[in-house]
């Protein structure tokens, strides 16, 4: 098995995750491509494709949005299980702001906070769900406030903990997956589905992982 080595095929596992997640997402986006081909200040890229309802429609499930921040977190969680926490890479901080966007939105702006209800506390500014800038929030309390980012935190955390339980129920993949881009740089979406059938990888049905520890908690 080839041996990782932090900063230099970082880009490996980490892209191998986000495609690993999605793929054993239910209803959610094919993988068509995988890439460590560097492109811009991108070590790599994971490709889906998204339907053409949904592309036409613009309307997104709460289901689909939670598997998509989960499918965010793929990369730091296949980089925190290959090279352990203290080794993990600065790769995720473009999916840590996706993540922490979608979770704000959900709250604030879709009707979708399972504590505040079906209430808008920010305003889109007319920009589009894919393209929009991080939420402002409206005058509401301090109360309030803090209760839109314990629900932030926690939809952020769960998509986390699905992420990592997912990979490591399925580290073969990852690991079959990560090699192969290092011999190829690139492998589009039949060649992958292809290592994740001979795994005999079932679909991720779970809501939780309550037993996945999210790292760098306070006490």
């Amino acid at each position: 098995m080839q041996k990782y080595i932090p900063t230099v095929s970082s880009s490996s596992p980490h892209q191998a995750g986000h495609a690993l997640v999605g793929a054993l997402m239910p209803e959610y986006d094919p993988v068509t491509k995988i890439t460590i081909v560097p492109r811009g200040a991108a070590g790599g890229l994971t490709f889906f494709a998204p339907s053409e309802e949904r592309l036409e429609s613009g309307l997104y499930s709460r289901s689909y949005l939670e598997n998509q921040m989960a499918v965010a977190l793929g990369g730091r969680v296949a980089e925190e299980l290959i090279f352990g926490d203290d080794d993990v890479t600065t790769g995720a901080s473009g999916d840590f702001q996706q993540v922490t966007r979608t979770a704000r939105m959900m709250v604030t702006q879709m009707g979708l906070s399972k504590t505040l209800g079906p209430v808008a506390w920010s305003s889109q500014g007319g920009q589009s769900f894919l393209g929009a800038q991080m939420a402002q929030p409206s005058d509401c309390s301090g109360d309030t406030q803090d209760k839109i980012d314990s629900e932030v935190k926690e939809l952020v955390e769960r998509a986390y903990r699905r992420a990592k339980d997912l990979v490591s129920s399925n580290i073969e993949v990852l690991h079959k997956a990560a090699e192969r881009l290092l011999e190829k740089e690139s492998i589009d979406g039949e060649e992958f589905q292809q290592i994740v059938l001979e795994a005999q990888a079932a679909q991720y049905l779970k809501d939780d992982a309550p037993g996945v520890t999210v790292p760098y908690q306070g006490a």
